[in-house]
């Protein structure tokens, strides 16, 4: 078993912590850095017979990253996901360079693995309106239907990620017109109300047995707790099958649909 020293181990959490504060990237992104850096760090020690170290971080070679990149193949890894891998891998070593003066040339002459070309797959309309009529199906409690409802609906006539989505809080529903929303990179833009989805949410909020602050989100799970995006992804999942609509169906692909359509 390979062992990440203390001292590295306290730079990877003042770099998560400057990634989430001062670059304000997502929790979902932080994590996803993370495990590329832990799984990092453990092939180097393994690549060096021994327990992974700042000094053996400092001398990575080419030879190495490109082994490790290998490795990842080897293991099943897609190209676009060791693309990103490095480029996490990357953004440890700026911050290293920029935080403790530590300087590793090797890693930025590495190209990335190249990424298959895909567009973004688009339900039909015939299939985005099936969903959407049929997801209220789903669920214990009638106000889990409308949520299940209100939620895909806003996706769709929004455009929203559904980490923007799931962000909504009462204040948002105050305006009639606008949705402000603080994006990707903290970039805020505003999105117009549609009427229809509105009056999805506000039904649902009339019928959700829970009481939330004007600034909580308003998205909510059967306990009351903040609506997680892999709960909502189960339940698109039991409703694909259930309908025997395509396997691409996915919050995401109602926003490619949005685009689309």
């Amino acid at each position: 078993m390979i062992i990440i020293d203390d001292i590295l181990q306290k730079i990877t959490i003042e770099w998560l912590e400057y990634l989430s504060k001062q670059r304000a990237y997502s929790k979902h992104t932080t994590d996803s850095y993370h495990n590329d850096l832990n799984h990092f760090l453990t092939f180097t020690g393994h690549y060096n017979s021994g327990n992974t170290t700042l000094n053996m971080i400092k001398s990575v070679d080419i030879r190495l990253i490109r082994s490790w990149l290998s490795a990842r193949h080897l293991d099943g890894y897609s190209p676009a996901s060791s693309a990103r891998a490095l480029s996490s891998i990357k953004s440890f070593y700026r911050f290293l360079e920029k935080k403790h003066d530590i300087n590793c040339h090797a890693i930025y002459t590495v190209r990335s693995p190249k990424k298959p070309k895909t567009l973004p797959k688009a339900l039909t309309k015939l299939e985005t309106n099936t969903a959407i009529e049929n997801i209220e199906m789903l669920g214990e409690e009638e106000w889990i239907h409308l949520r299940n409802k209100a939620l895909l609906t806003l996706i769709y006539a929004s455009g929203l990620r559904i980490s923007e989505a799931l962000s909504i809080t009462r204040r948002h529903i105050d305006n009639h017109e606008f949705i402000k929303i603080l994006g990707k990179g903290s970039k805020e833009r505003l999105i117009p109300w549609i009427q229809e989805s509105r009056l999805l949410v506000e039904k649902y909020l009339s019928t959700m047995p829970f009481v939330i602050e004007s600034n909580e989100p308003i998205f909510r799970g059967k306990l009351g707790r903040p609506l997680q995006r892999a709960v909502f992804n189960k339940e698109l999942i039991h409703l694909r099958r259930l309908l025997g609509l395509p396997e691409y169906l996915s919050s995401h692909a109602f926003r490619h649909s949005f685009a689309t359509h």
